[in-house]
C-alpha cells in the first residue's frame, strides 16, 4: 500500500518494473536471486542498495512463488553430459525444514521433511585434496512432497541425468526405509550403499551402550568394528553385537538397522570397485539448501511457499541458475 496515495501499488515501482508480471530487462532475475539469497526482512535494506529502490519484503514473496511457477512451466531440467558407459551417483536424504503446519501432536515441532536427490557423475568430481572433492556437474532436486510424487521427481532426475546410458547407477543413502523402498521400486539394478558415516555413528552409539559413555574402551572398539566393515565383515560385527544383546538390551534397534542394511554395507567390495562409500554430497547440499535462509533465527514457512524457495534454490545451486535465466531474458525485456 502506497503511504502517499493509498493505492496498492506505489508509482514508482511500477516504473522500476515490481508490478507483478511486468518486470523489466534483467530485473526479474535480479529479485528472483535476492528472494532466493536474502532473508525477506533485509531485503529493504539491500534493494536500496543494489536496484536504487527499497522492495517490500512481500514483493520479493510473490516473486519467489511466481518464478518458481514459471520454471516449473518452462520445463527447464539441469542435465548431465551424456556419457555413455559413465558411473552415475544418485544420492538421497531428507531434511527438517520449519513450517506453520498443524502440529499432529506434542512431539511434532512443526518440521517437514524435504526430500532431496542428487544425481552426478564419476567423471565429473574433482579431487580438491585428499579429504576434499569437488562435483563439476550435478543435479538438484528438493521438495516437501509425498512419496508418490518424490517417485516422479526422482525418476525425472534420473532420466536427466541419462541414468539408461550408464554403466552403473550407485544409490548412496542413510538408512532411511522409504528411501529404499523407492530405490528397489524404481531402480532394483541399481547399486544400493548405506552410507559408511552413519553406519560408524551406529557403532558410537552401540560402543557406548557396552561400555558406558566416556568409557576409554569405546573407540578403540568402534575402530576395530569400522576395519571389520571395511573387510566385508558385517555379519562377524553382527554376531558381536547379538552376544551382548542379553546384558544391554538396548542395542536392539542398532542390531535390527544393521540387519536390515547389511546387504548395503560390503565397503571393502565397494571401496575395490572404486566406489564412493559416503553420501556427503547430498548431506551438504542439504544444509546448503536450508542454511540461513530457510532455518534463521524465527523462520517459518508455509509449505507452498517454501517450495517454491526449495525450487529456486536447487536451480541456483546446481549451478544451472545462468543457462535458465539466458533462456528467460528474451522473455522479461
Amino acid at each position: 500500500m502506497c503511504p502517499g496515495c493509498g493505492a496498492t501499488s506505489c508509482p514508482l515501482d511500477e516504473q522500476l518494473g515490481f508490478v507483478e508480471g511486468k518486470e523489466q530487462g534483467r530485473l526479474r532475475e535480479k529479485l528472483a536471486l535476492l528472494a532466493v539469497v536474502v532473508p525477506y526482512h533485509q531485503a529493504p535494506q539491500v534493494c536500496q542498495t543494489l536496484l536504487g529502490s527499497e522492495c517490500h519484503a512481500m514483493t520479493l514473496r510473490r516473486v519467489a512463488l511466481r518464478e518458481a511457477a514459471h520454471l516449473t512451466a518452462s520445463g527447464h531440467h539441469q542435465t548431465l553430459p551424456r556419457r555413455d558407459g559413465d558411473r552415475l551417483y544418485l544420492e538421497v536424504d531428507g531434511h527438517l525444514c520449519p513450517t506453520r503446519e498443524p502440529k499432529a501432536g506434542p512431539e511434532d515441532h512443526g518440521y517437514r521433511e524435504a526430500k532431496a536427490v542428487l544425481a552426478f557423475s564419476g567423471h565429473d568430481v574433482a579431487e580438491v585434496s585428499k579429504e576434499r572433492h569437488e562435483i563439476l556437474h550435478k543435479i538438484l532436486q528438493a521438495q516437501i512432497t509425498d512419496s508418490a510424487t518424490f517417485h516422479t521427481i526422482f525418476t525425472e532426475v534420473y532420466r536427466h541425468a541419462h541414468g539408461e546410458r550408464a554403466a552403473e547407477v550407485i544409490v548412496l543413502a542413510d538408512g532411511a526405509r522409504w528411501i529404499w523402498s523407492m530405490v528397489e521400486d524404481l531402480l532394483p539394478h541399481a547399486v544400493q550403499i548405506l552410507d559408511f558415516s552413519h553406519a560408524k555413528q551406529y557403532l558410537w552409539e552401540a560402543g557406548k551402550i557396552i561400555y558406558g559413555e566416556g568409557s576409554a574402551f569405546v573407540a578403540p572398539w568402534v575402530k576395530e568394528r569400522e576395519t571389520f566393515l571395511l573387510e566385508d565383515k558385517v555379519q562377524q560385527v553382527i554376531t558381536h553385537l547379538q552376544a551382548f544383546l542379553d546384558l544391554r538390551p538396548t542395542l536392539a534397534p542398532i542390531l535390527h538397522y544393521l540387519q536390515q542394511n547389511q546387504d548395503r554395507m560390503r565397503y571393502g567390495t565397494y571401496r575395490q570397485h572404486g566406489y564412493f562409500i559416503g553420501s556427503g554430497a547430498i548431506e551438504s547440499a542439504g544444509k546448503q539448501l536450508a542454511a540461513g535462509r530457510i532455518k534463521g533465527p524465527g523462520m517459518r514457512w508455509n509449505v507452498t511457499e517454501l517450495n517454491a524457495l526449495l525450487t529456486l534454490r536447487c536451480l541456483f545451486l546446481d549451478q544451472s541458475w545462468r543457462t535458465y535465466w539466458e533462456t528467460q531474458g528474451p522473455l522479461a525485456a
